[in-house]
């Protein structure tokens, strides 16, 4: 038997399992099996940041000195040139801003929060500690932040006036037609919103985990070095413990996806393991 023979022998009972088996439940066990592996990575993406969080090494600024190595800052935010974003909720100034809008919608026999639009942004900002700064370009930070705004608006409401700029100029949250809330049921659409607002400000404490780089351009009071990249990278506005802890957290939602998606999978491609057994 030659190779071809022999692997075409070898794909043979799986060929037949799968012709023998219904498609419907198969294309399922398949596309859960995908979702289920994409979630699990996704879930231990989070564990892993968080371990690489306690890991790295507590440096203050004034201990950098250009070289390439990852490290741990903590020390206060503080703008560079007064460079701030404006806070979506409110237009407070922000280095680093996390937010999120979400619809309480009918989903099936239940309702849930369901999420319409979102999004983050940072700009540029220095970490103070004791006098000495290095600069942060966020853009490829993973953020780590407290909600500083949790907005609800009922069914029968309109939005207070720090959200309704935000609100008339994005199109994704453009505003729906009112309900109306008689107990739990919302009868019409179900425009009762959640606005949820993360934001790290200048003078908030802040924890960075990233890689430290050569930054000769670096201005009178700052060290020669910047982090713009890492594996973690990361901003908080917590103590490395407490972002840890939410890595771990935020991870377990991932997980818990994944781990139902498996199971479905495991459910419906049973009938193809029985026929390759």
């Amino acid at each position: 038997m030659n190779a071809l023979h022999a692997v075409a022998a070898a794909s043979g009972p799986v060929s037949t399992a799968i012709d023998a088996a219904d498609p419907v439940p198969t294309a399922i066990g398949v596309g859960a099996l995908a979702l289920g592996l994409v979630f699990l990575a996704r879930g231990a993406s989070g564990t892993v940041d968080a371990v690489g969080v306690l890991r790295a090494t507590t440096t203050g600024p004034a201990g950098l000195d250009g070289d390439e190595r990852a490290v741990r800052i903590t020390g206060r935010a503080a703008a560079i040139d007064d460079e701030t974003l404006p806070a979506p909720f409110g237009g407070d100034p922000a280095l680093c801003v996390d937010y999120d809008v979400s619809e309480f919608r009918s989903q099936g026999e239940g309702q849930s929060w369901v999420t319409i639009d979102g999004g983050e942004a940072g700009v540029p900002f220095r970490v103070d500690d004791g006098g000495t700064g290095i600069r942060v370009d966020p853009a490829a930070a993973a953020f780590s932040l407290d909600v500083d705004e949790k907005i609800k608006v009922d069914a029968d409401e309109e939005p207070p006036e720090r959200v309704r700029g935000f609100v008339d100029a994005v199109d994704e949250v453009d505003a729906t037609e009112t309900g109306y809330e008689v107990g739990p049921v919302t009868i019409g659409d179900d425009p009762r919103r959640r606005y949820l607002q993360r934001t790290l400000r200048p003078g908030d404490e802040v924890t960075v985990v990233g890689d430290a780089e050569a930054f000769p351009d670096a201005p009178v009071g700052e060290v020669k070095s910047r982090i713009a990249d890492g594996s973690p990278f990361v901003v908080a506005d917590a103590t490395p413990r407490r972002t840890a802890l939410r890595l771990v957290g935020a991870s377990a939602v991932p997980i818990g996806g994944g781990a139902v998606m498996l199971v479905v999978a495991a459910v419906a491609l049973s009938p193809v393991v029985a026929a390759l057994v």
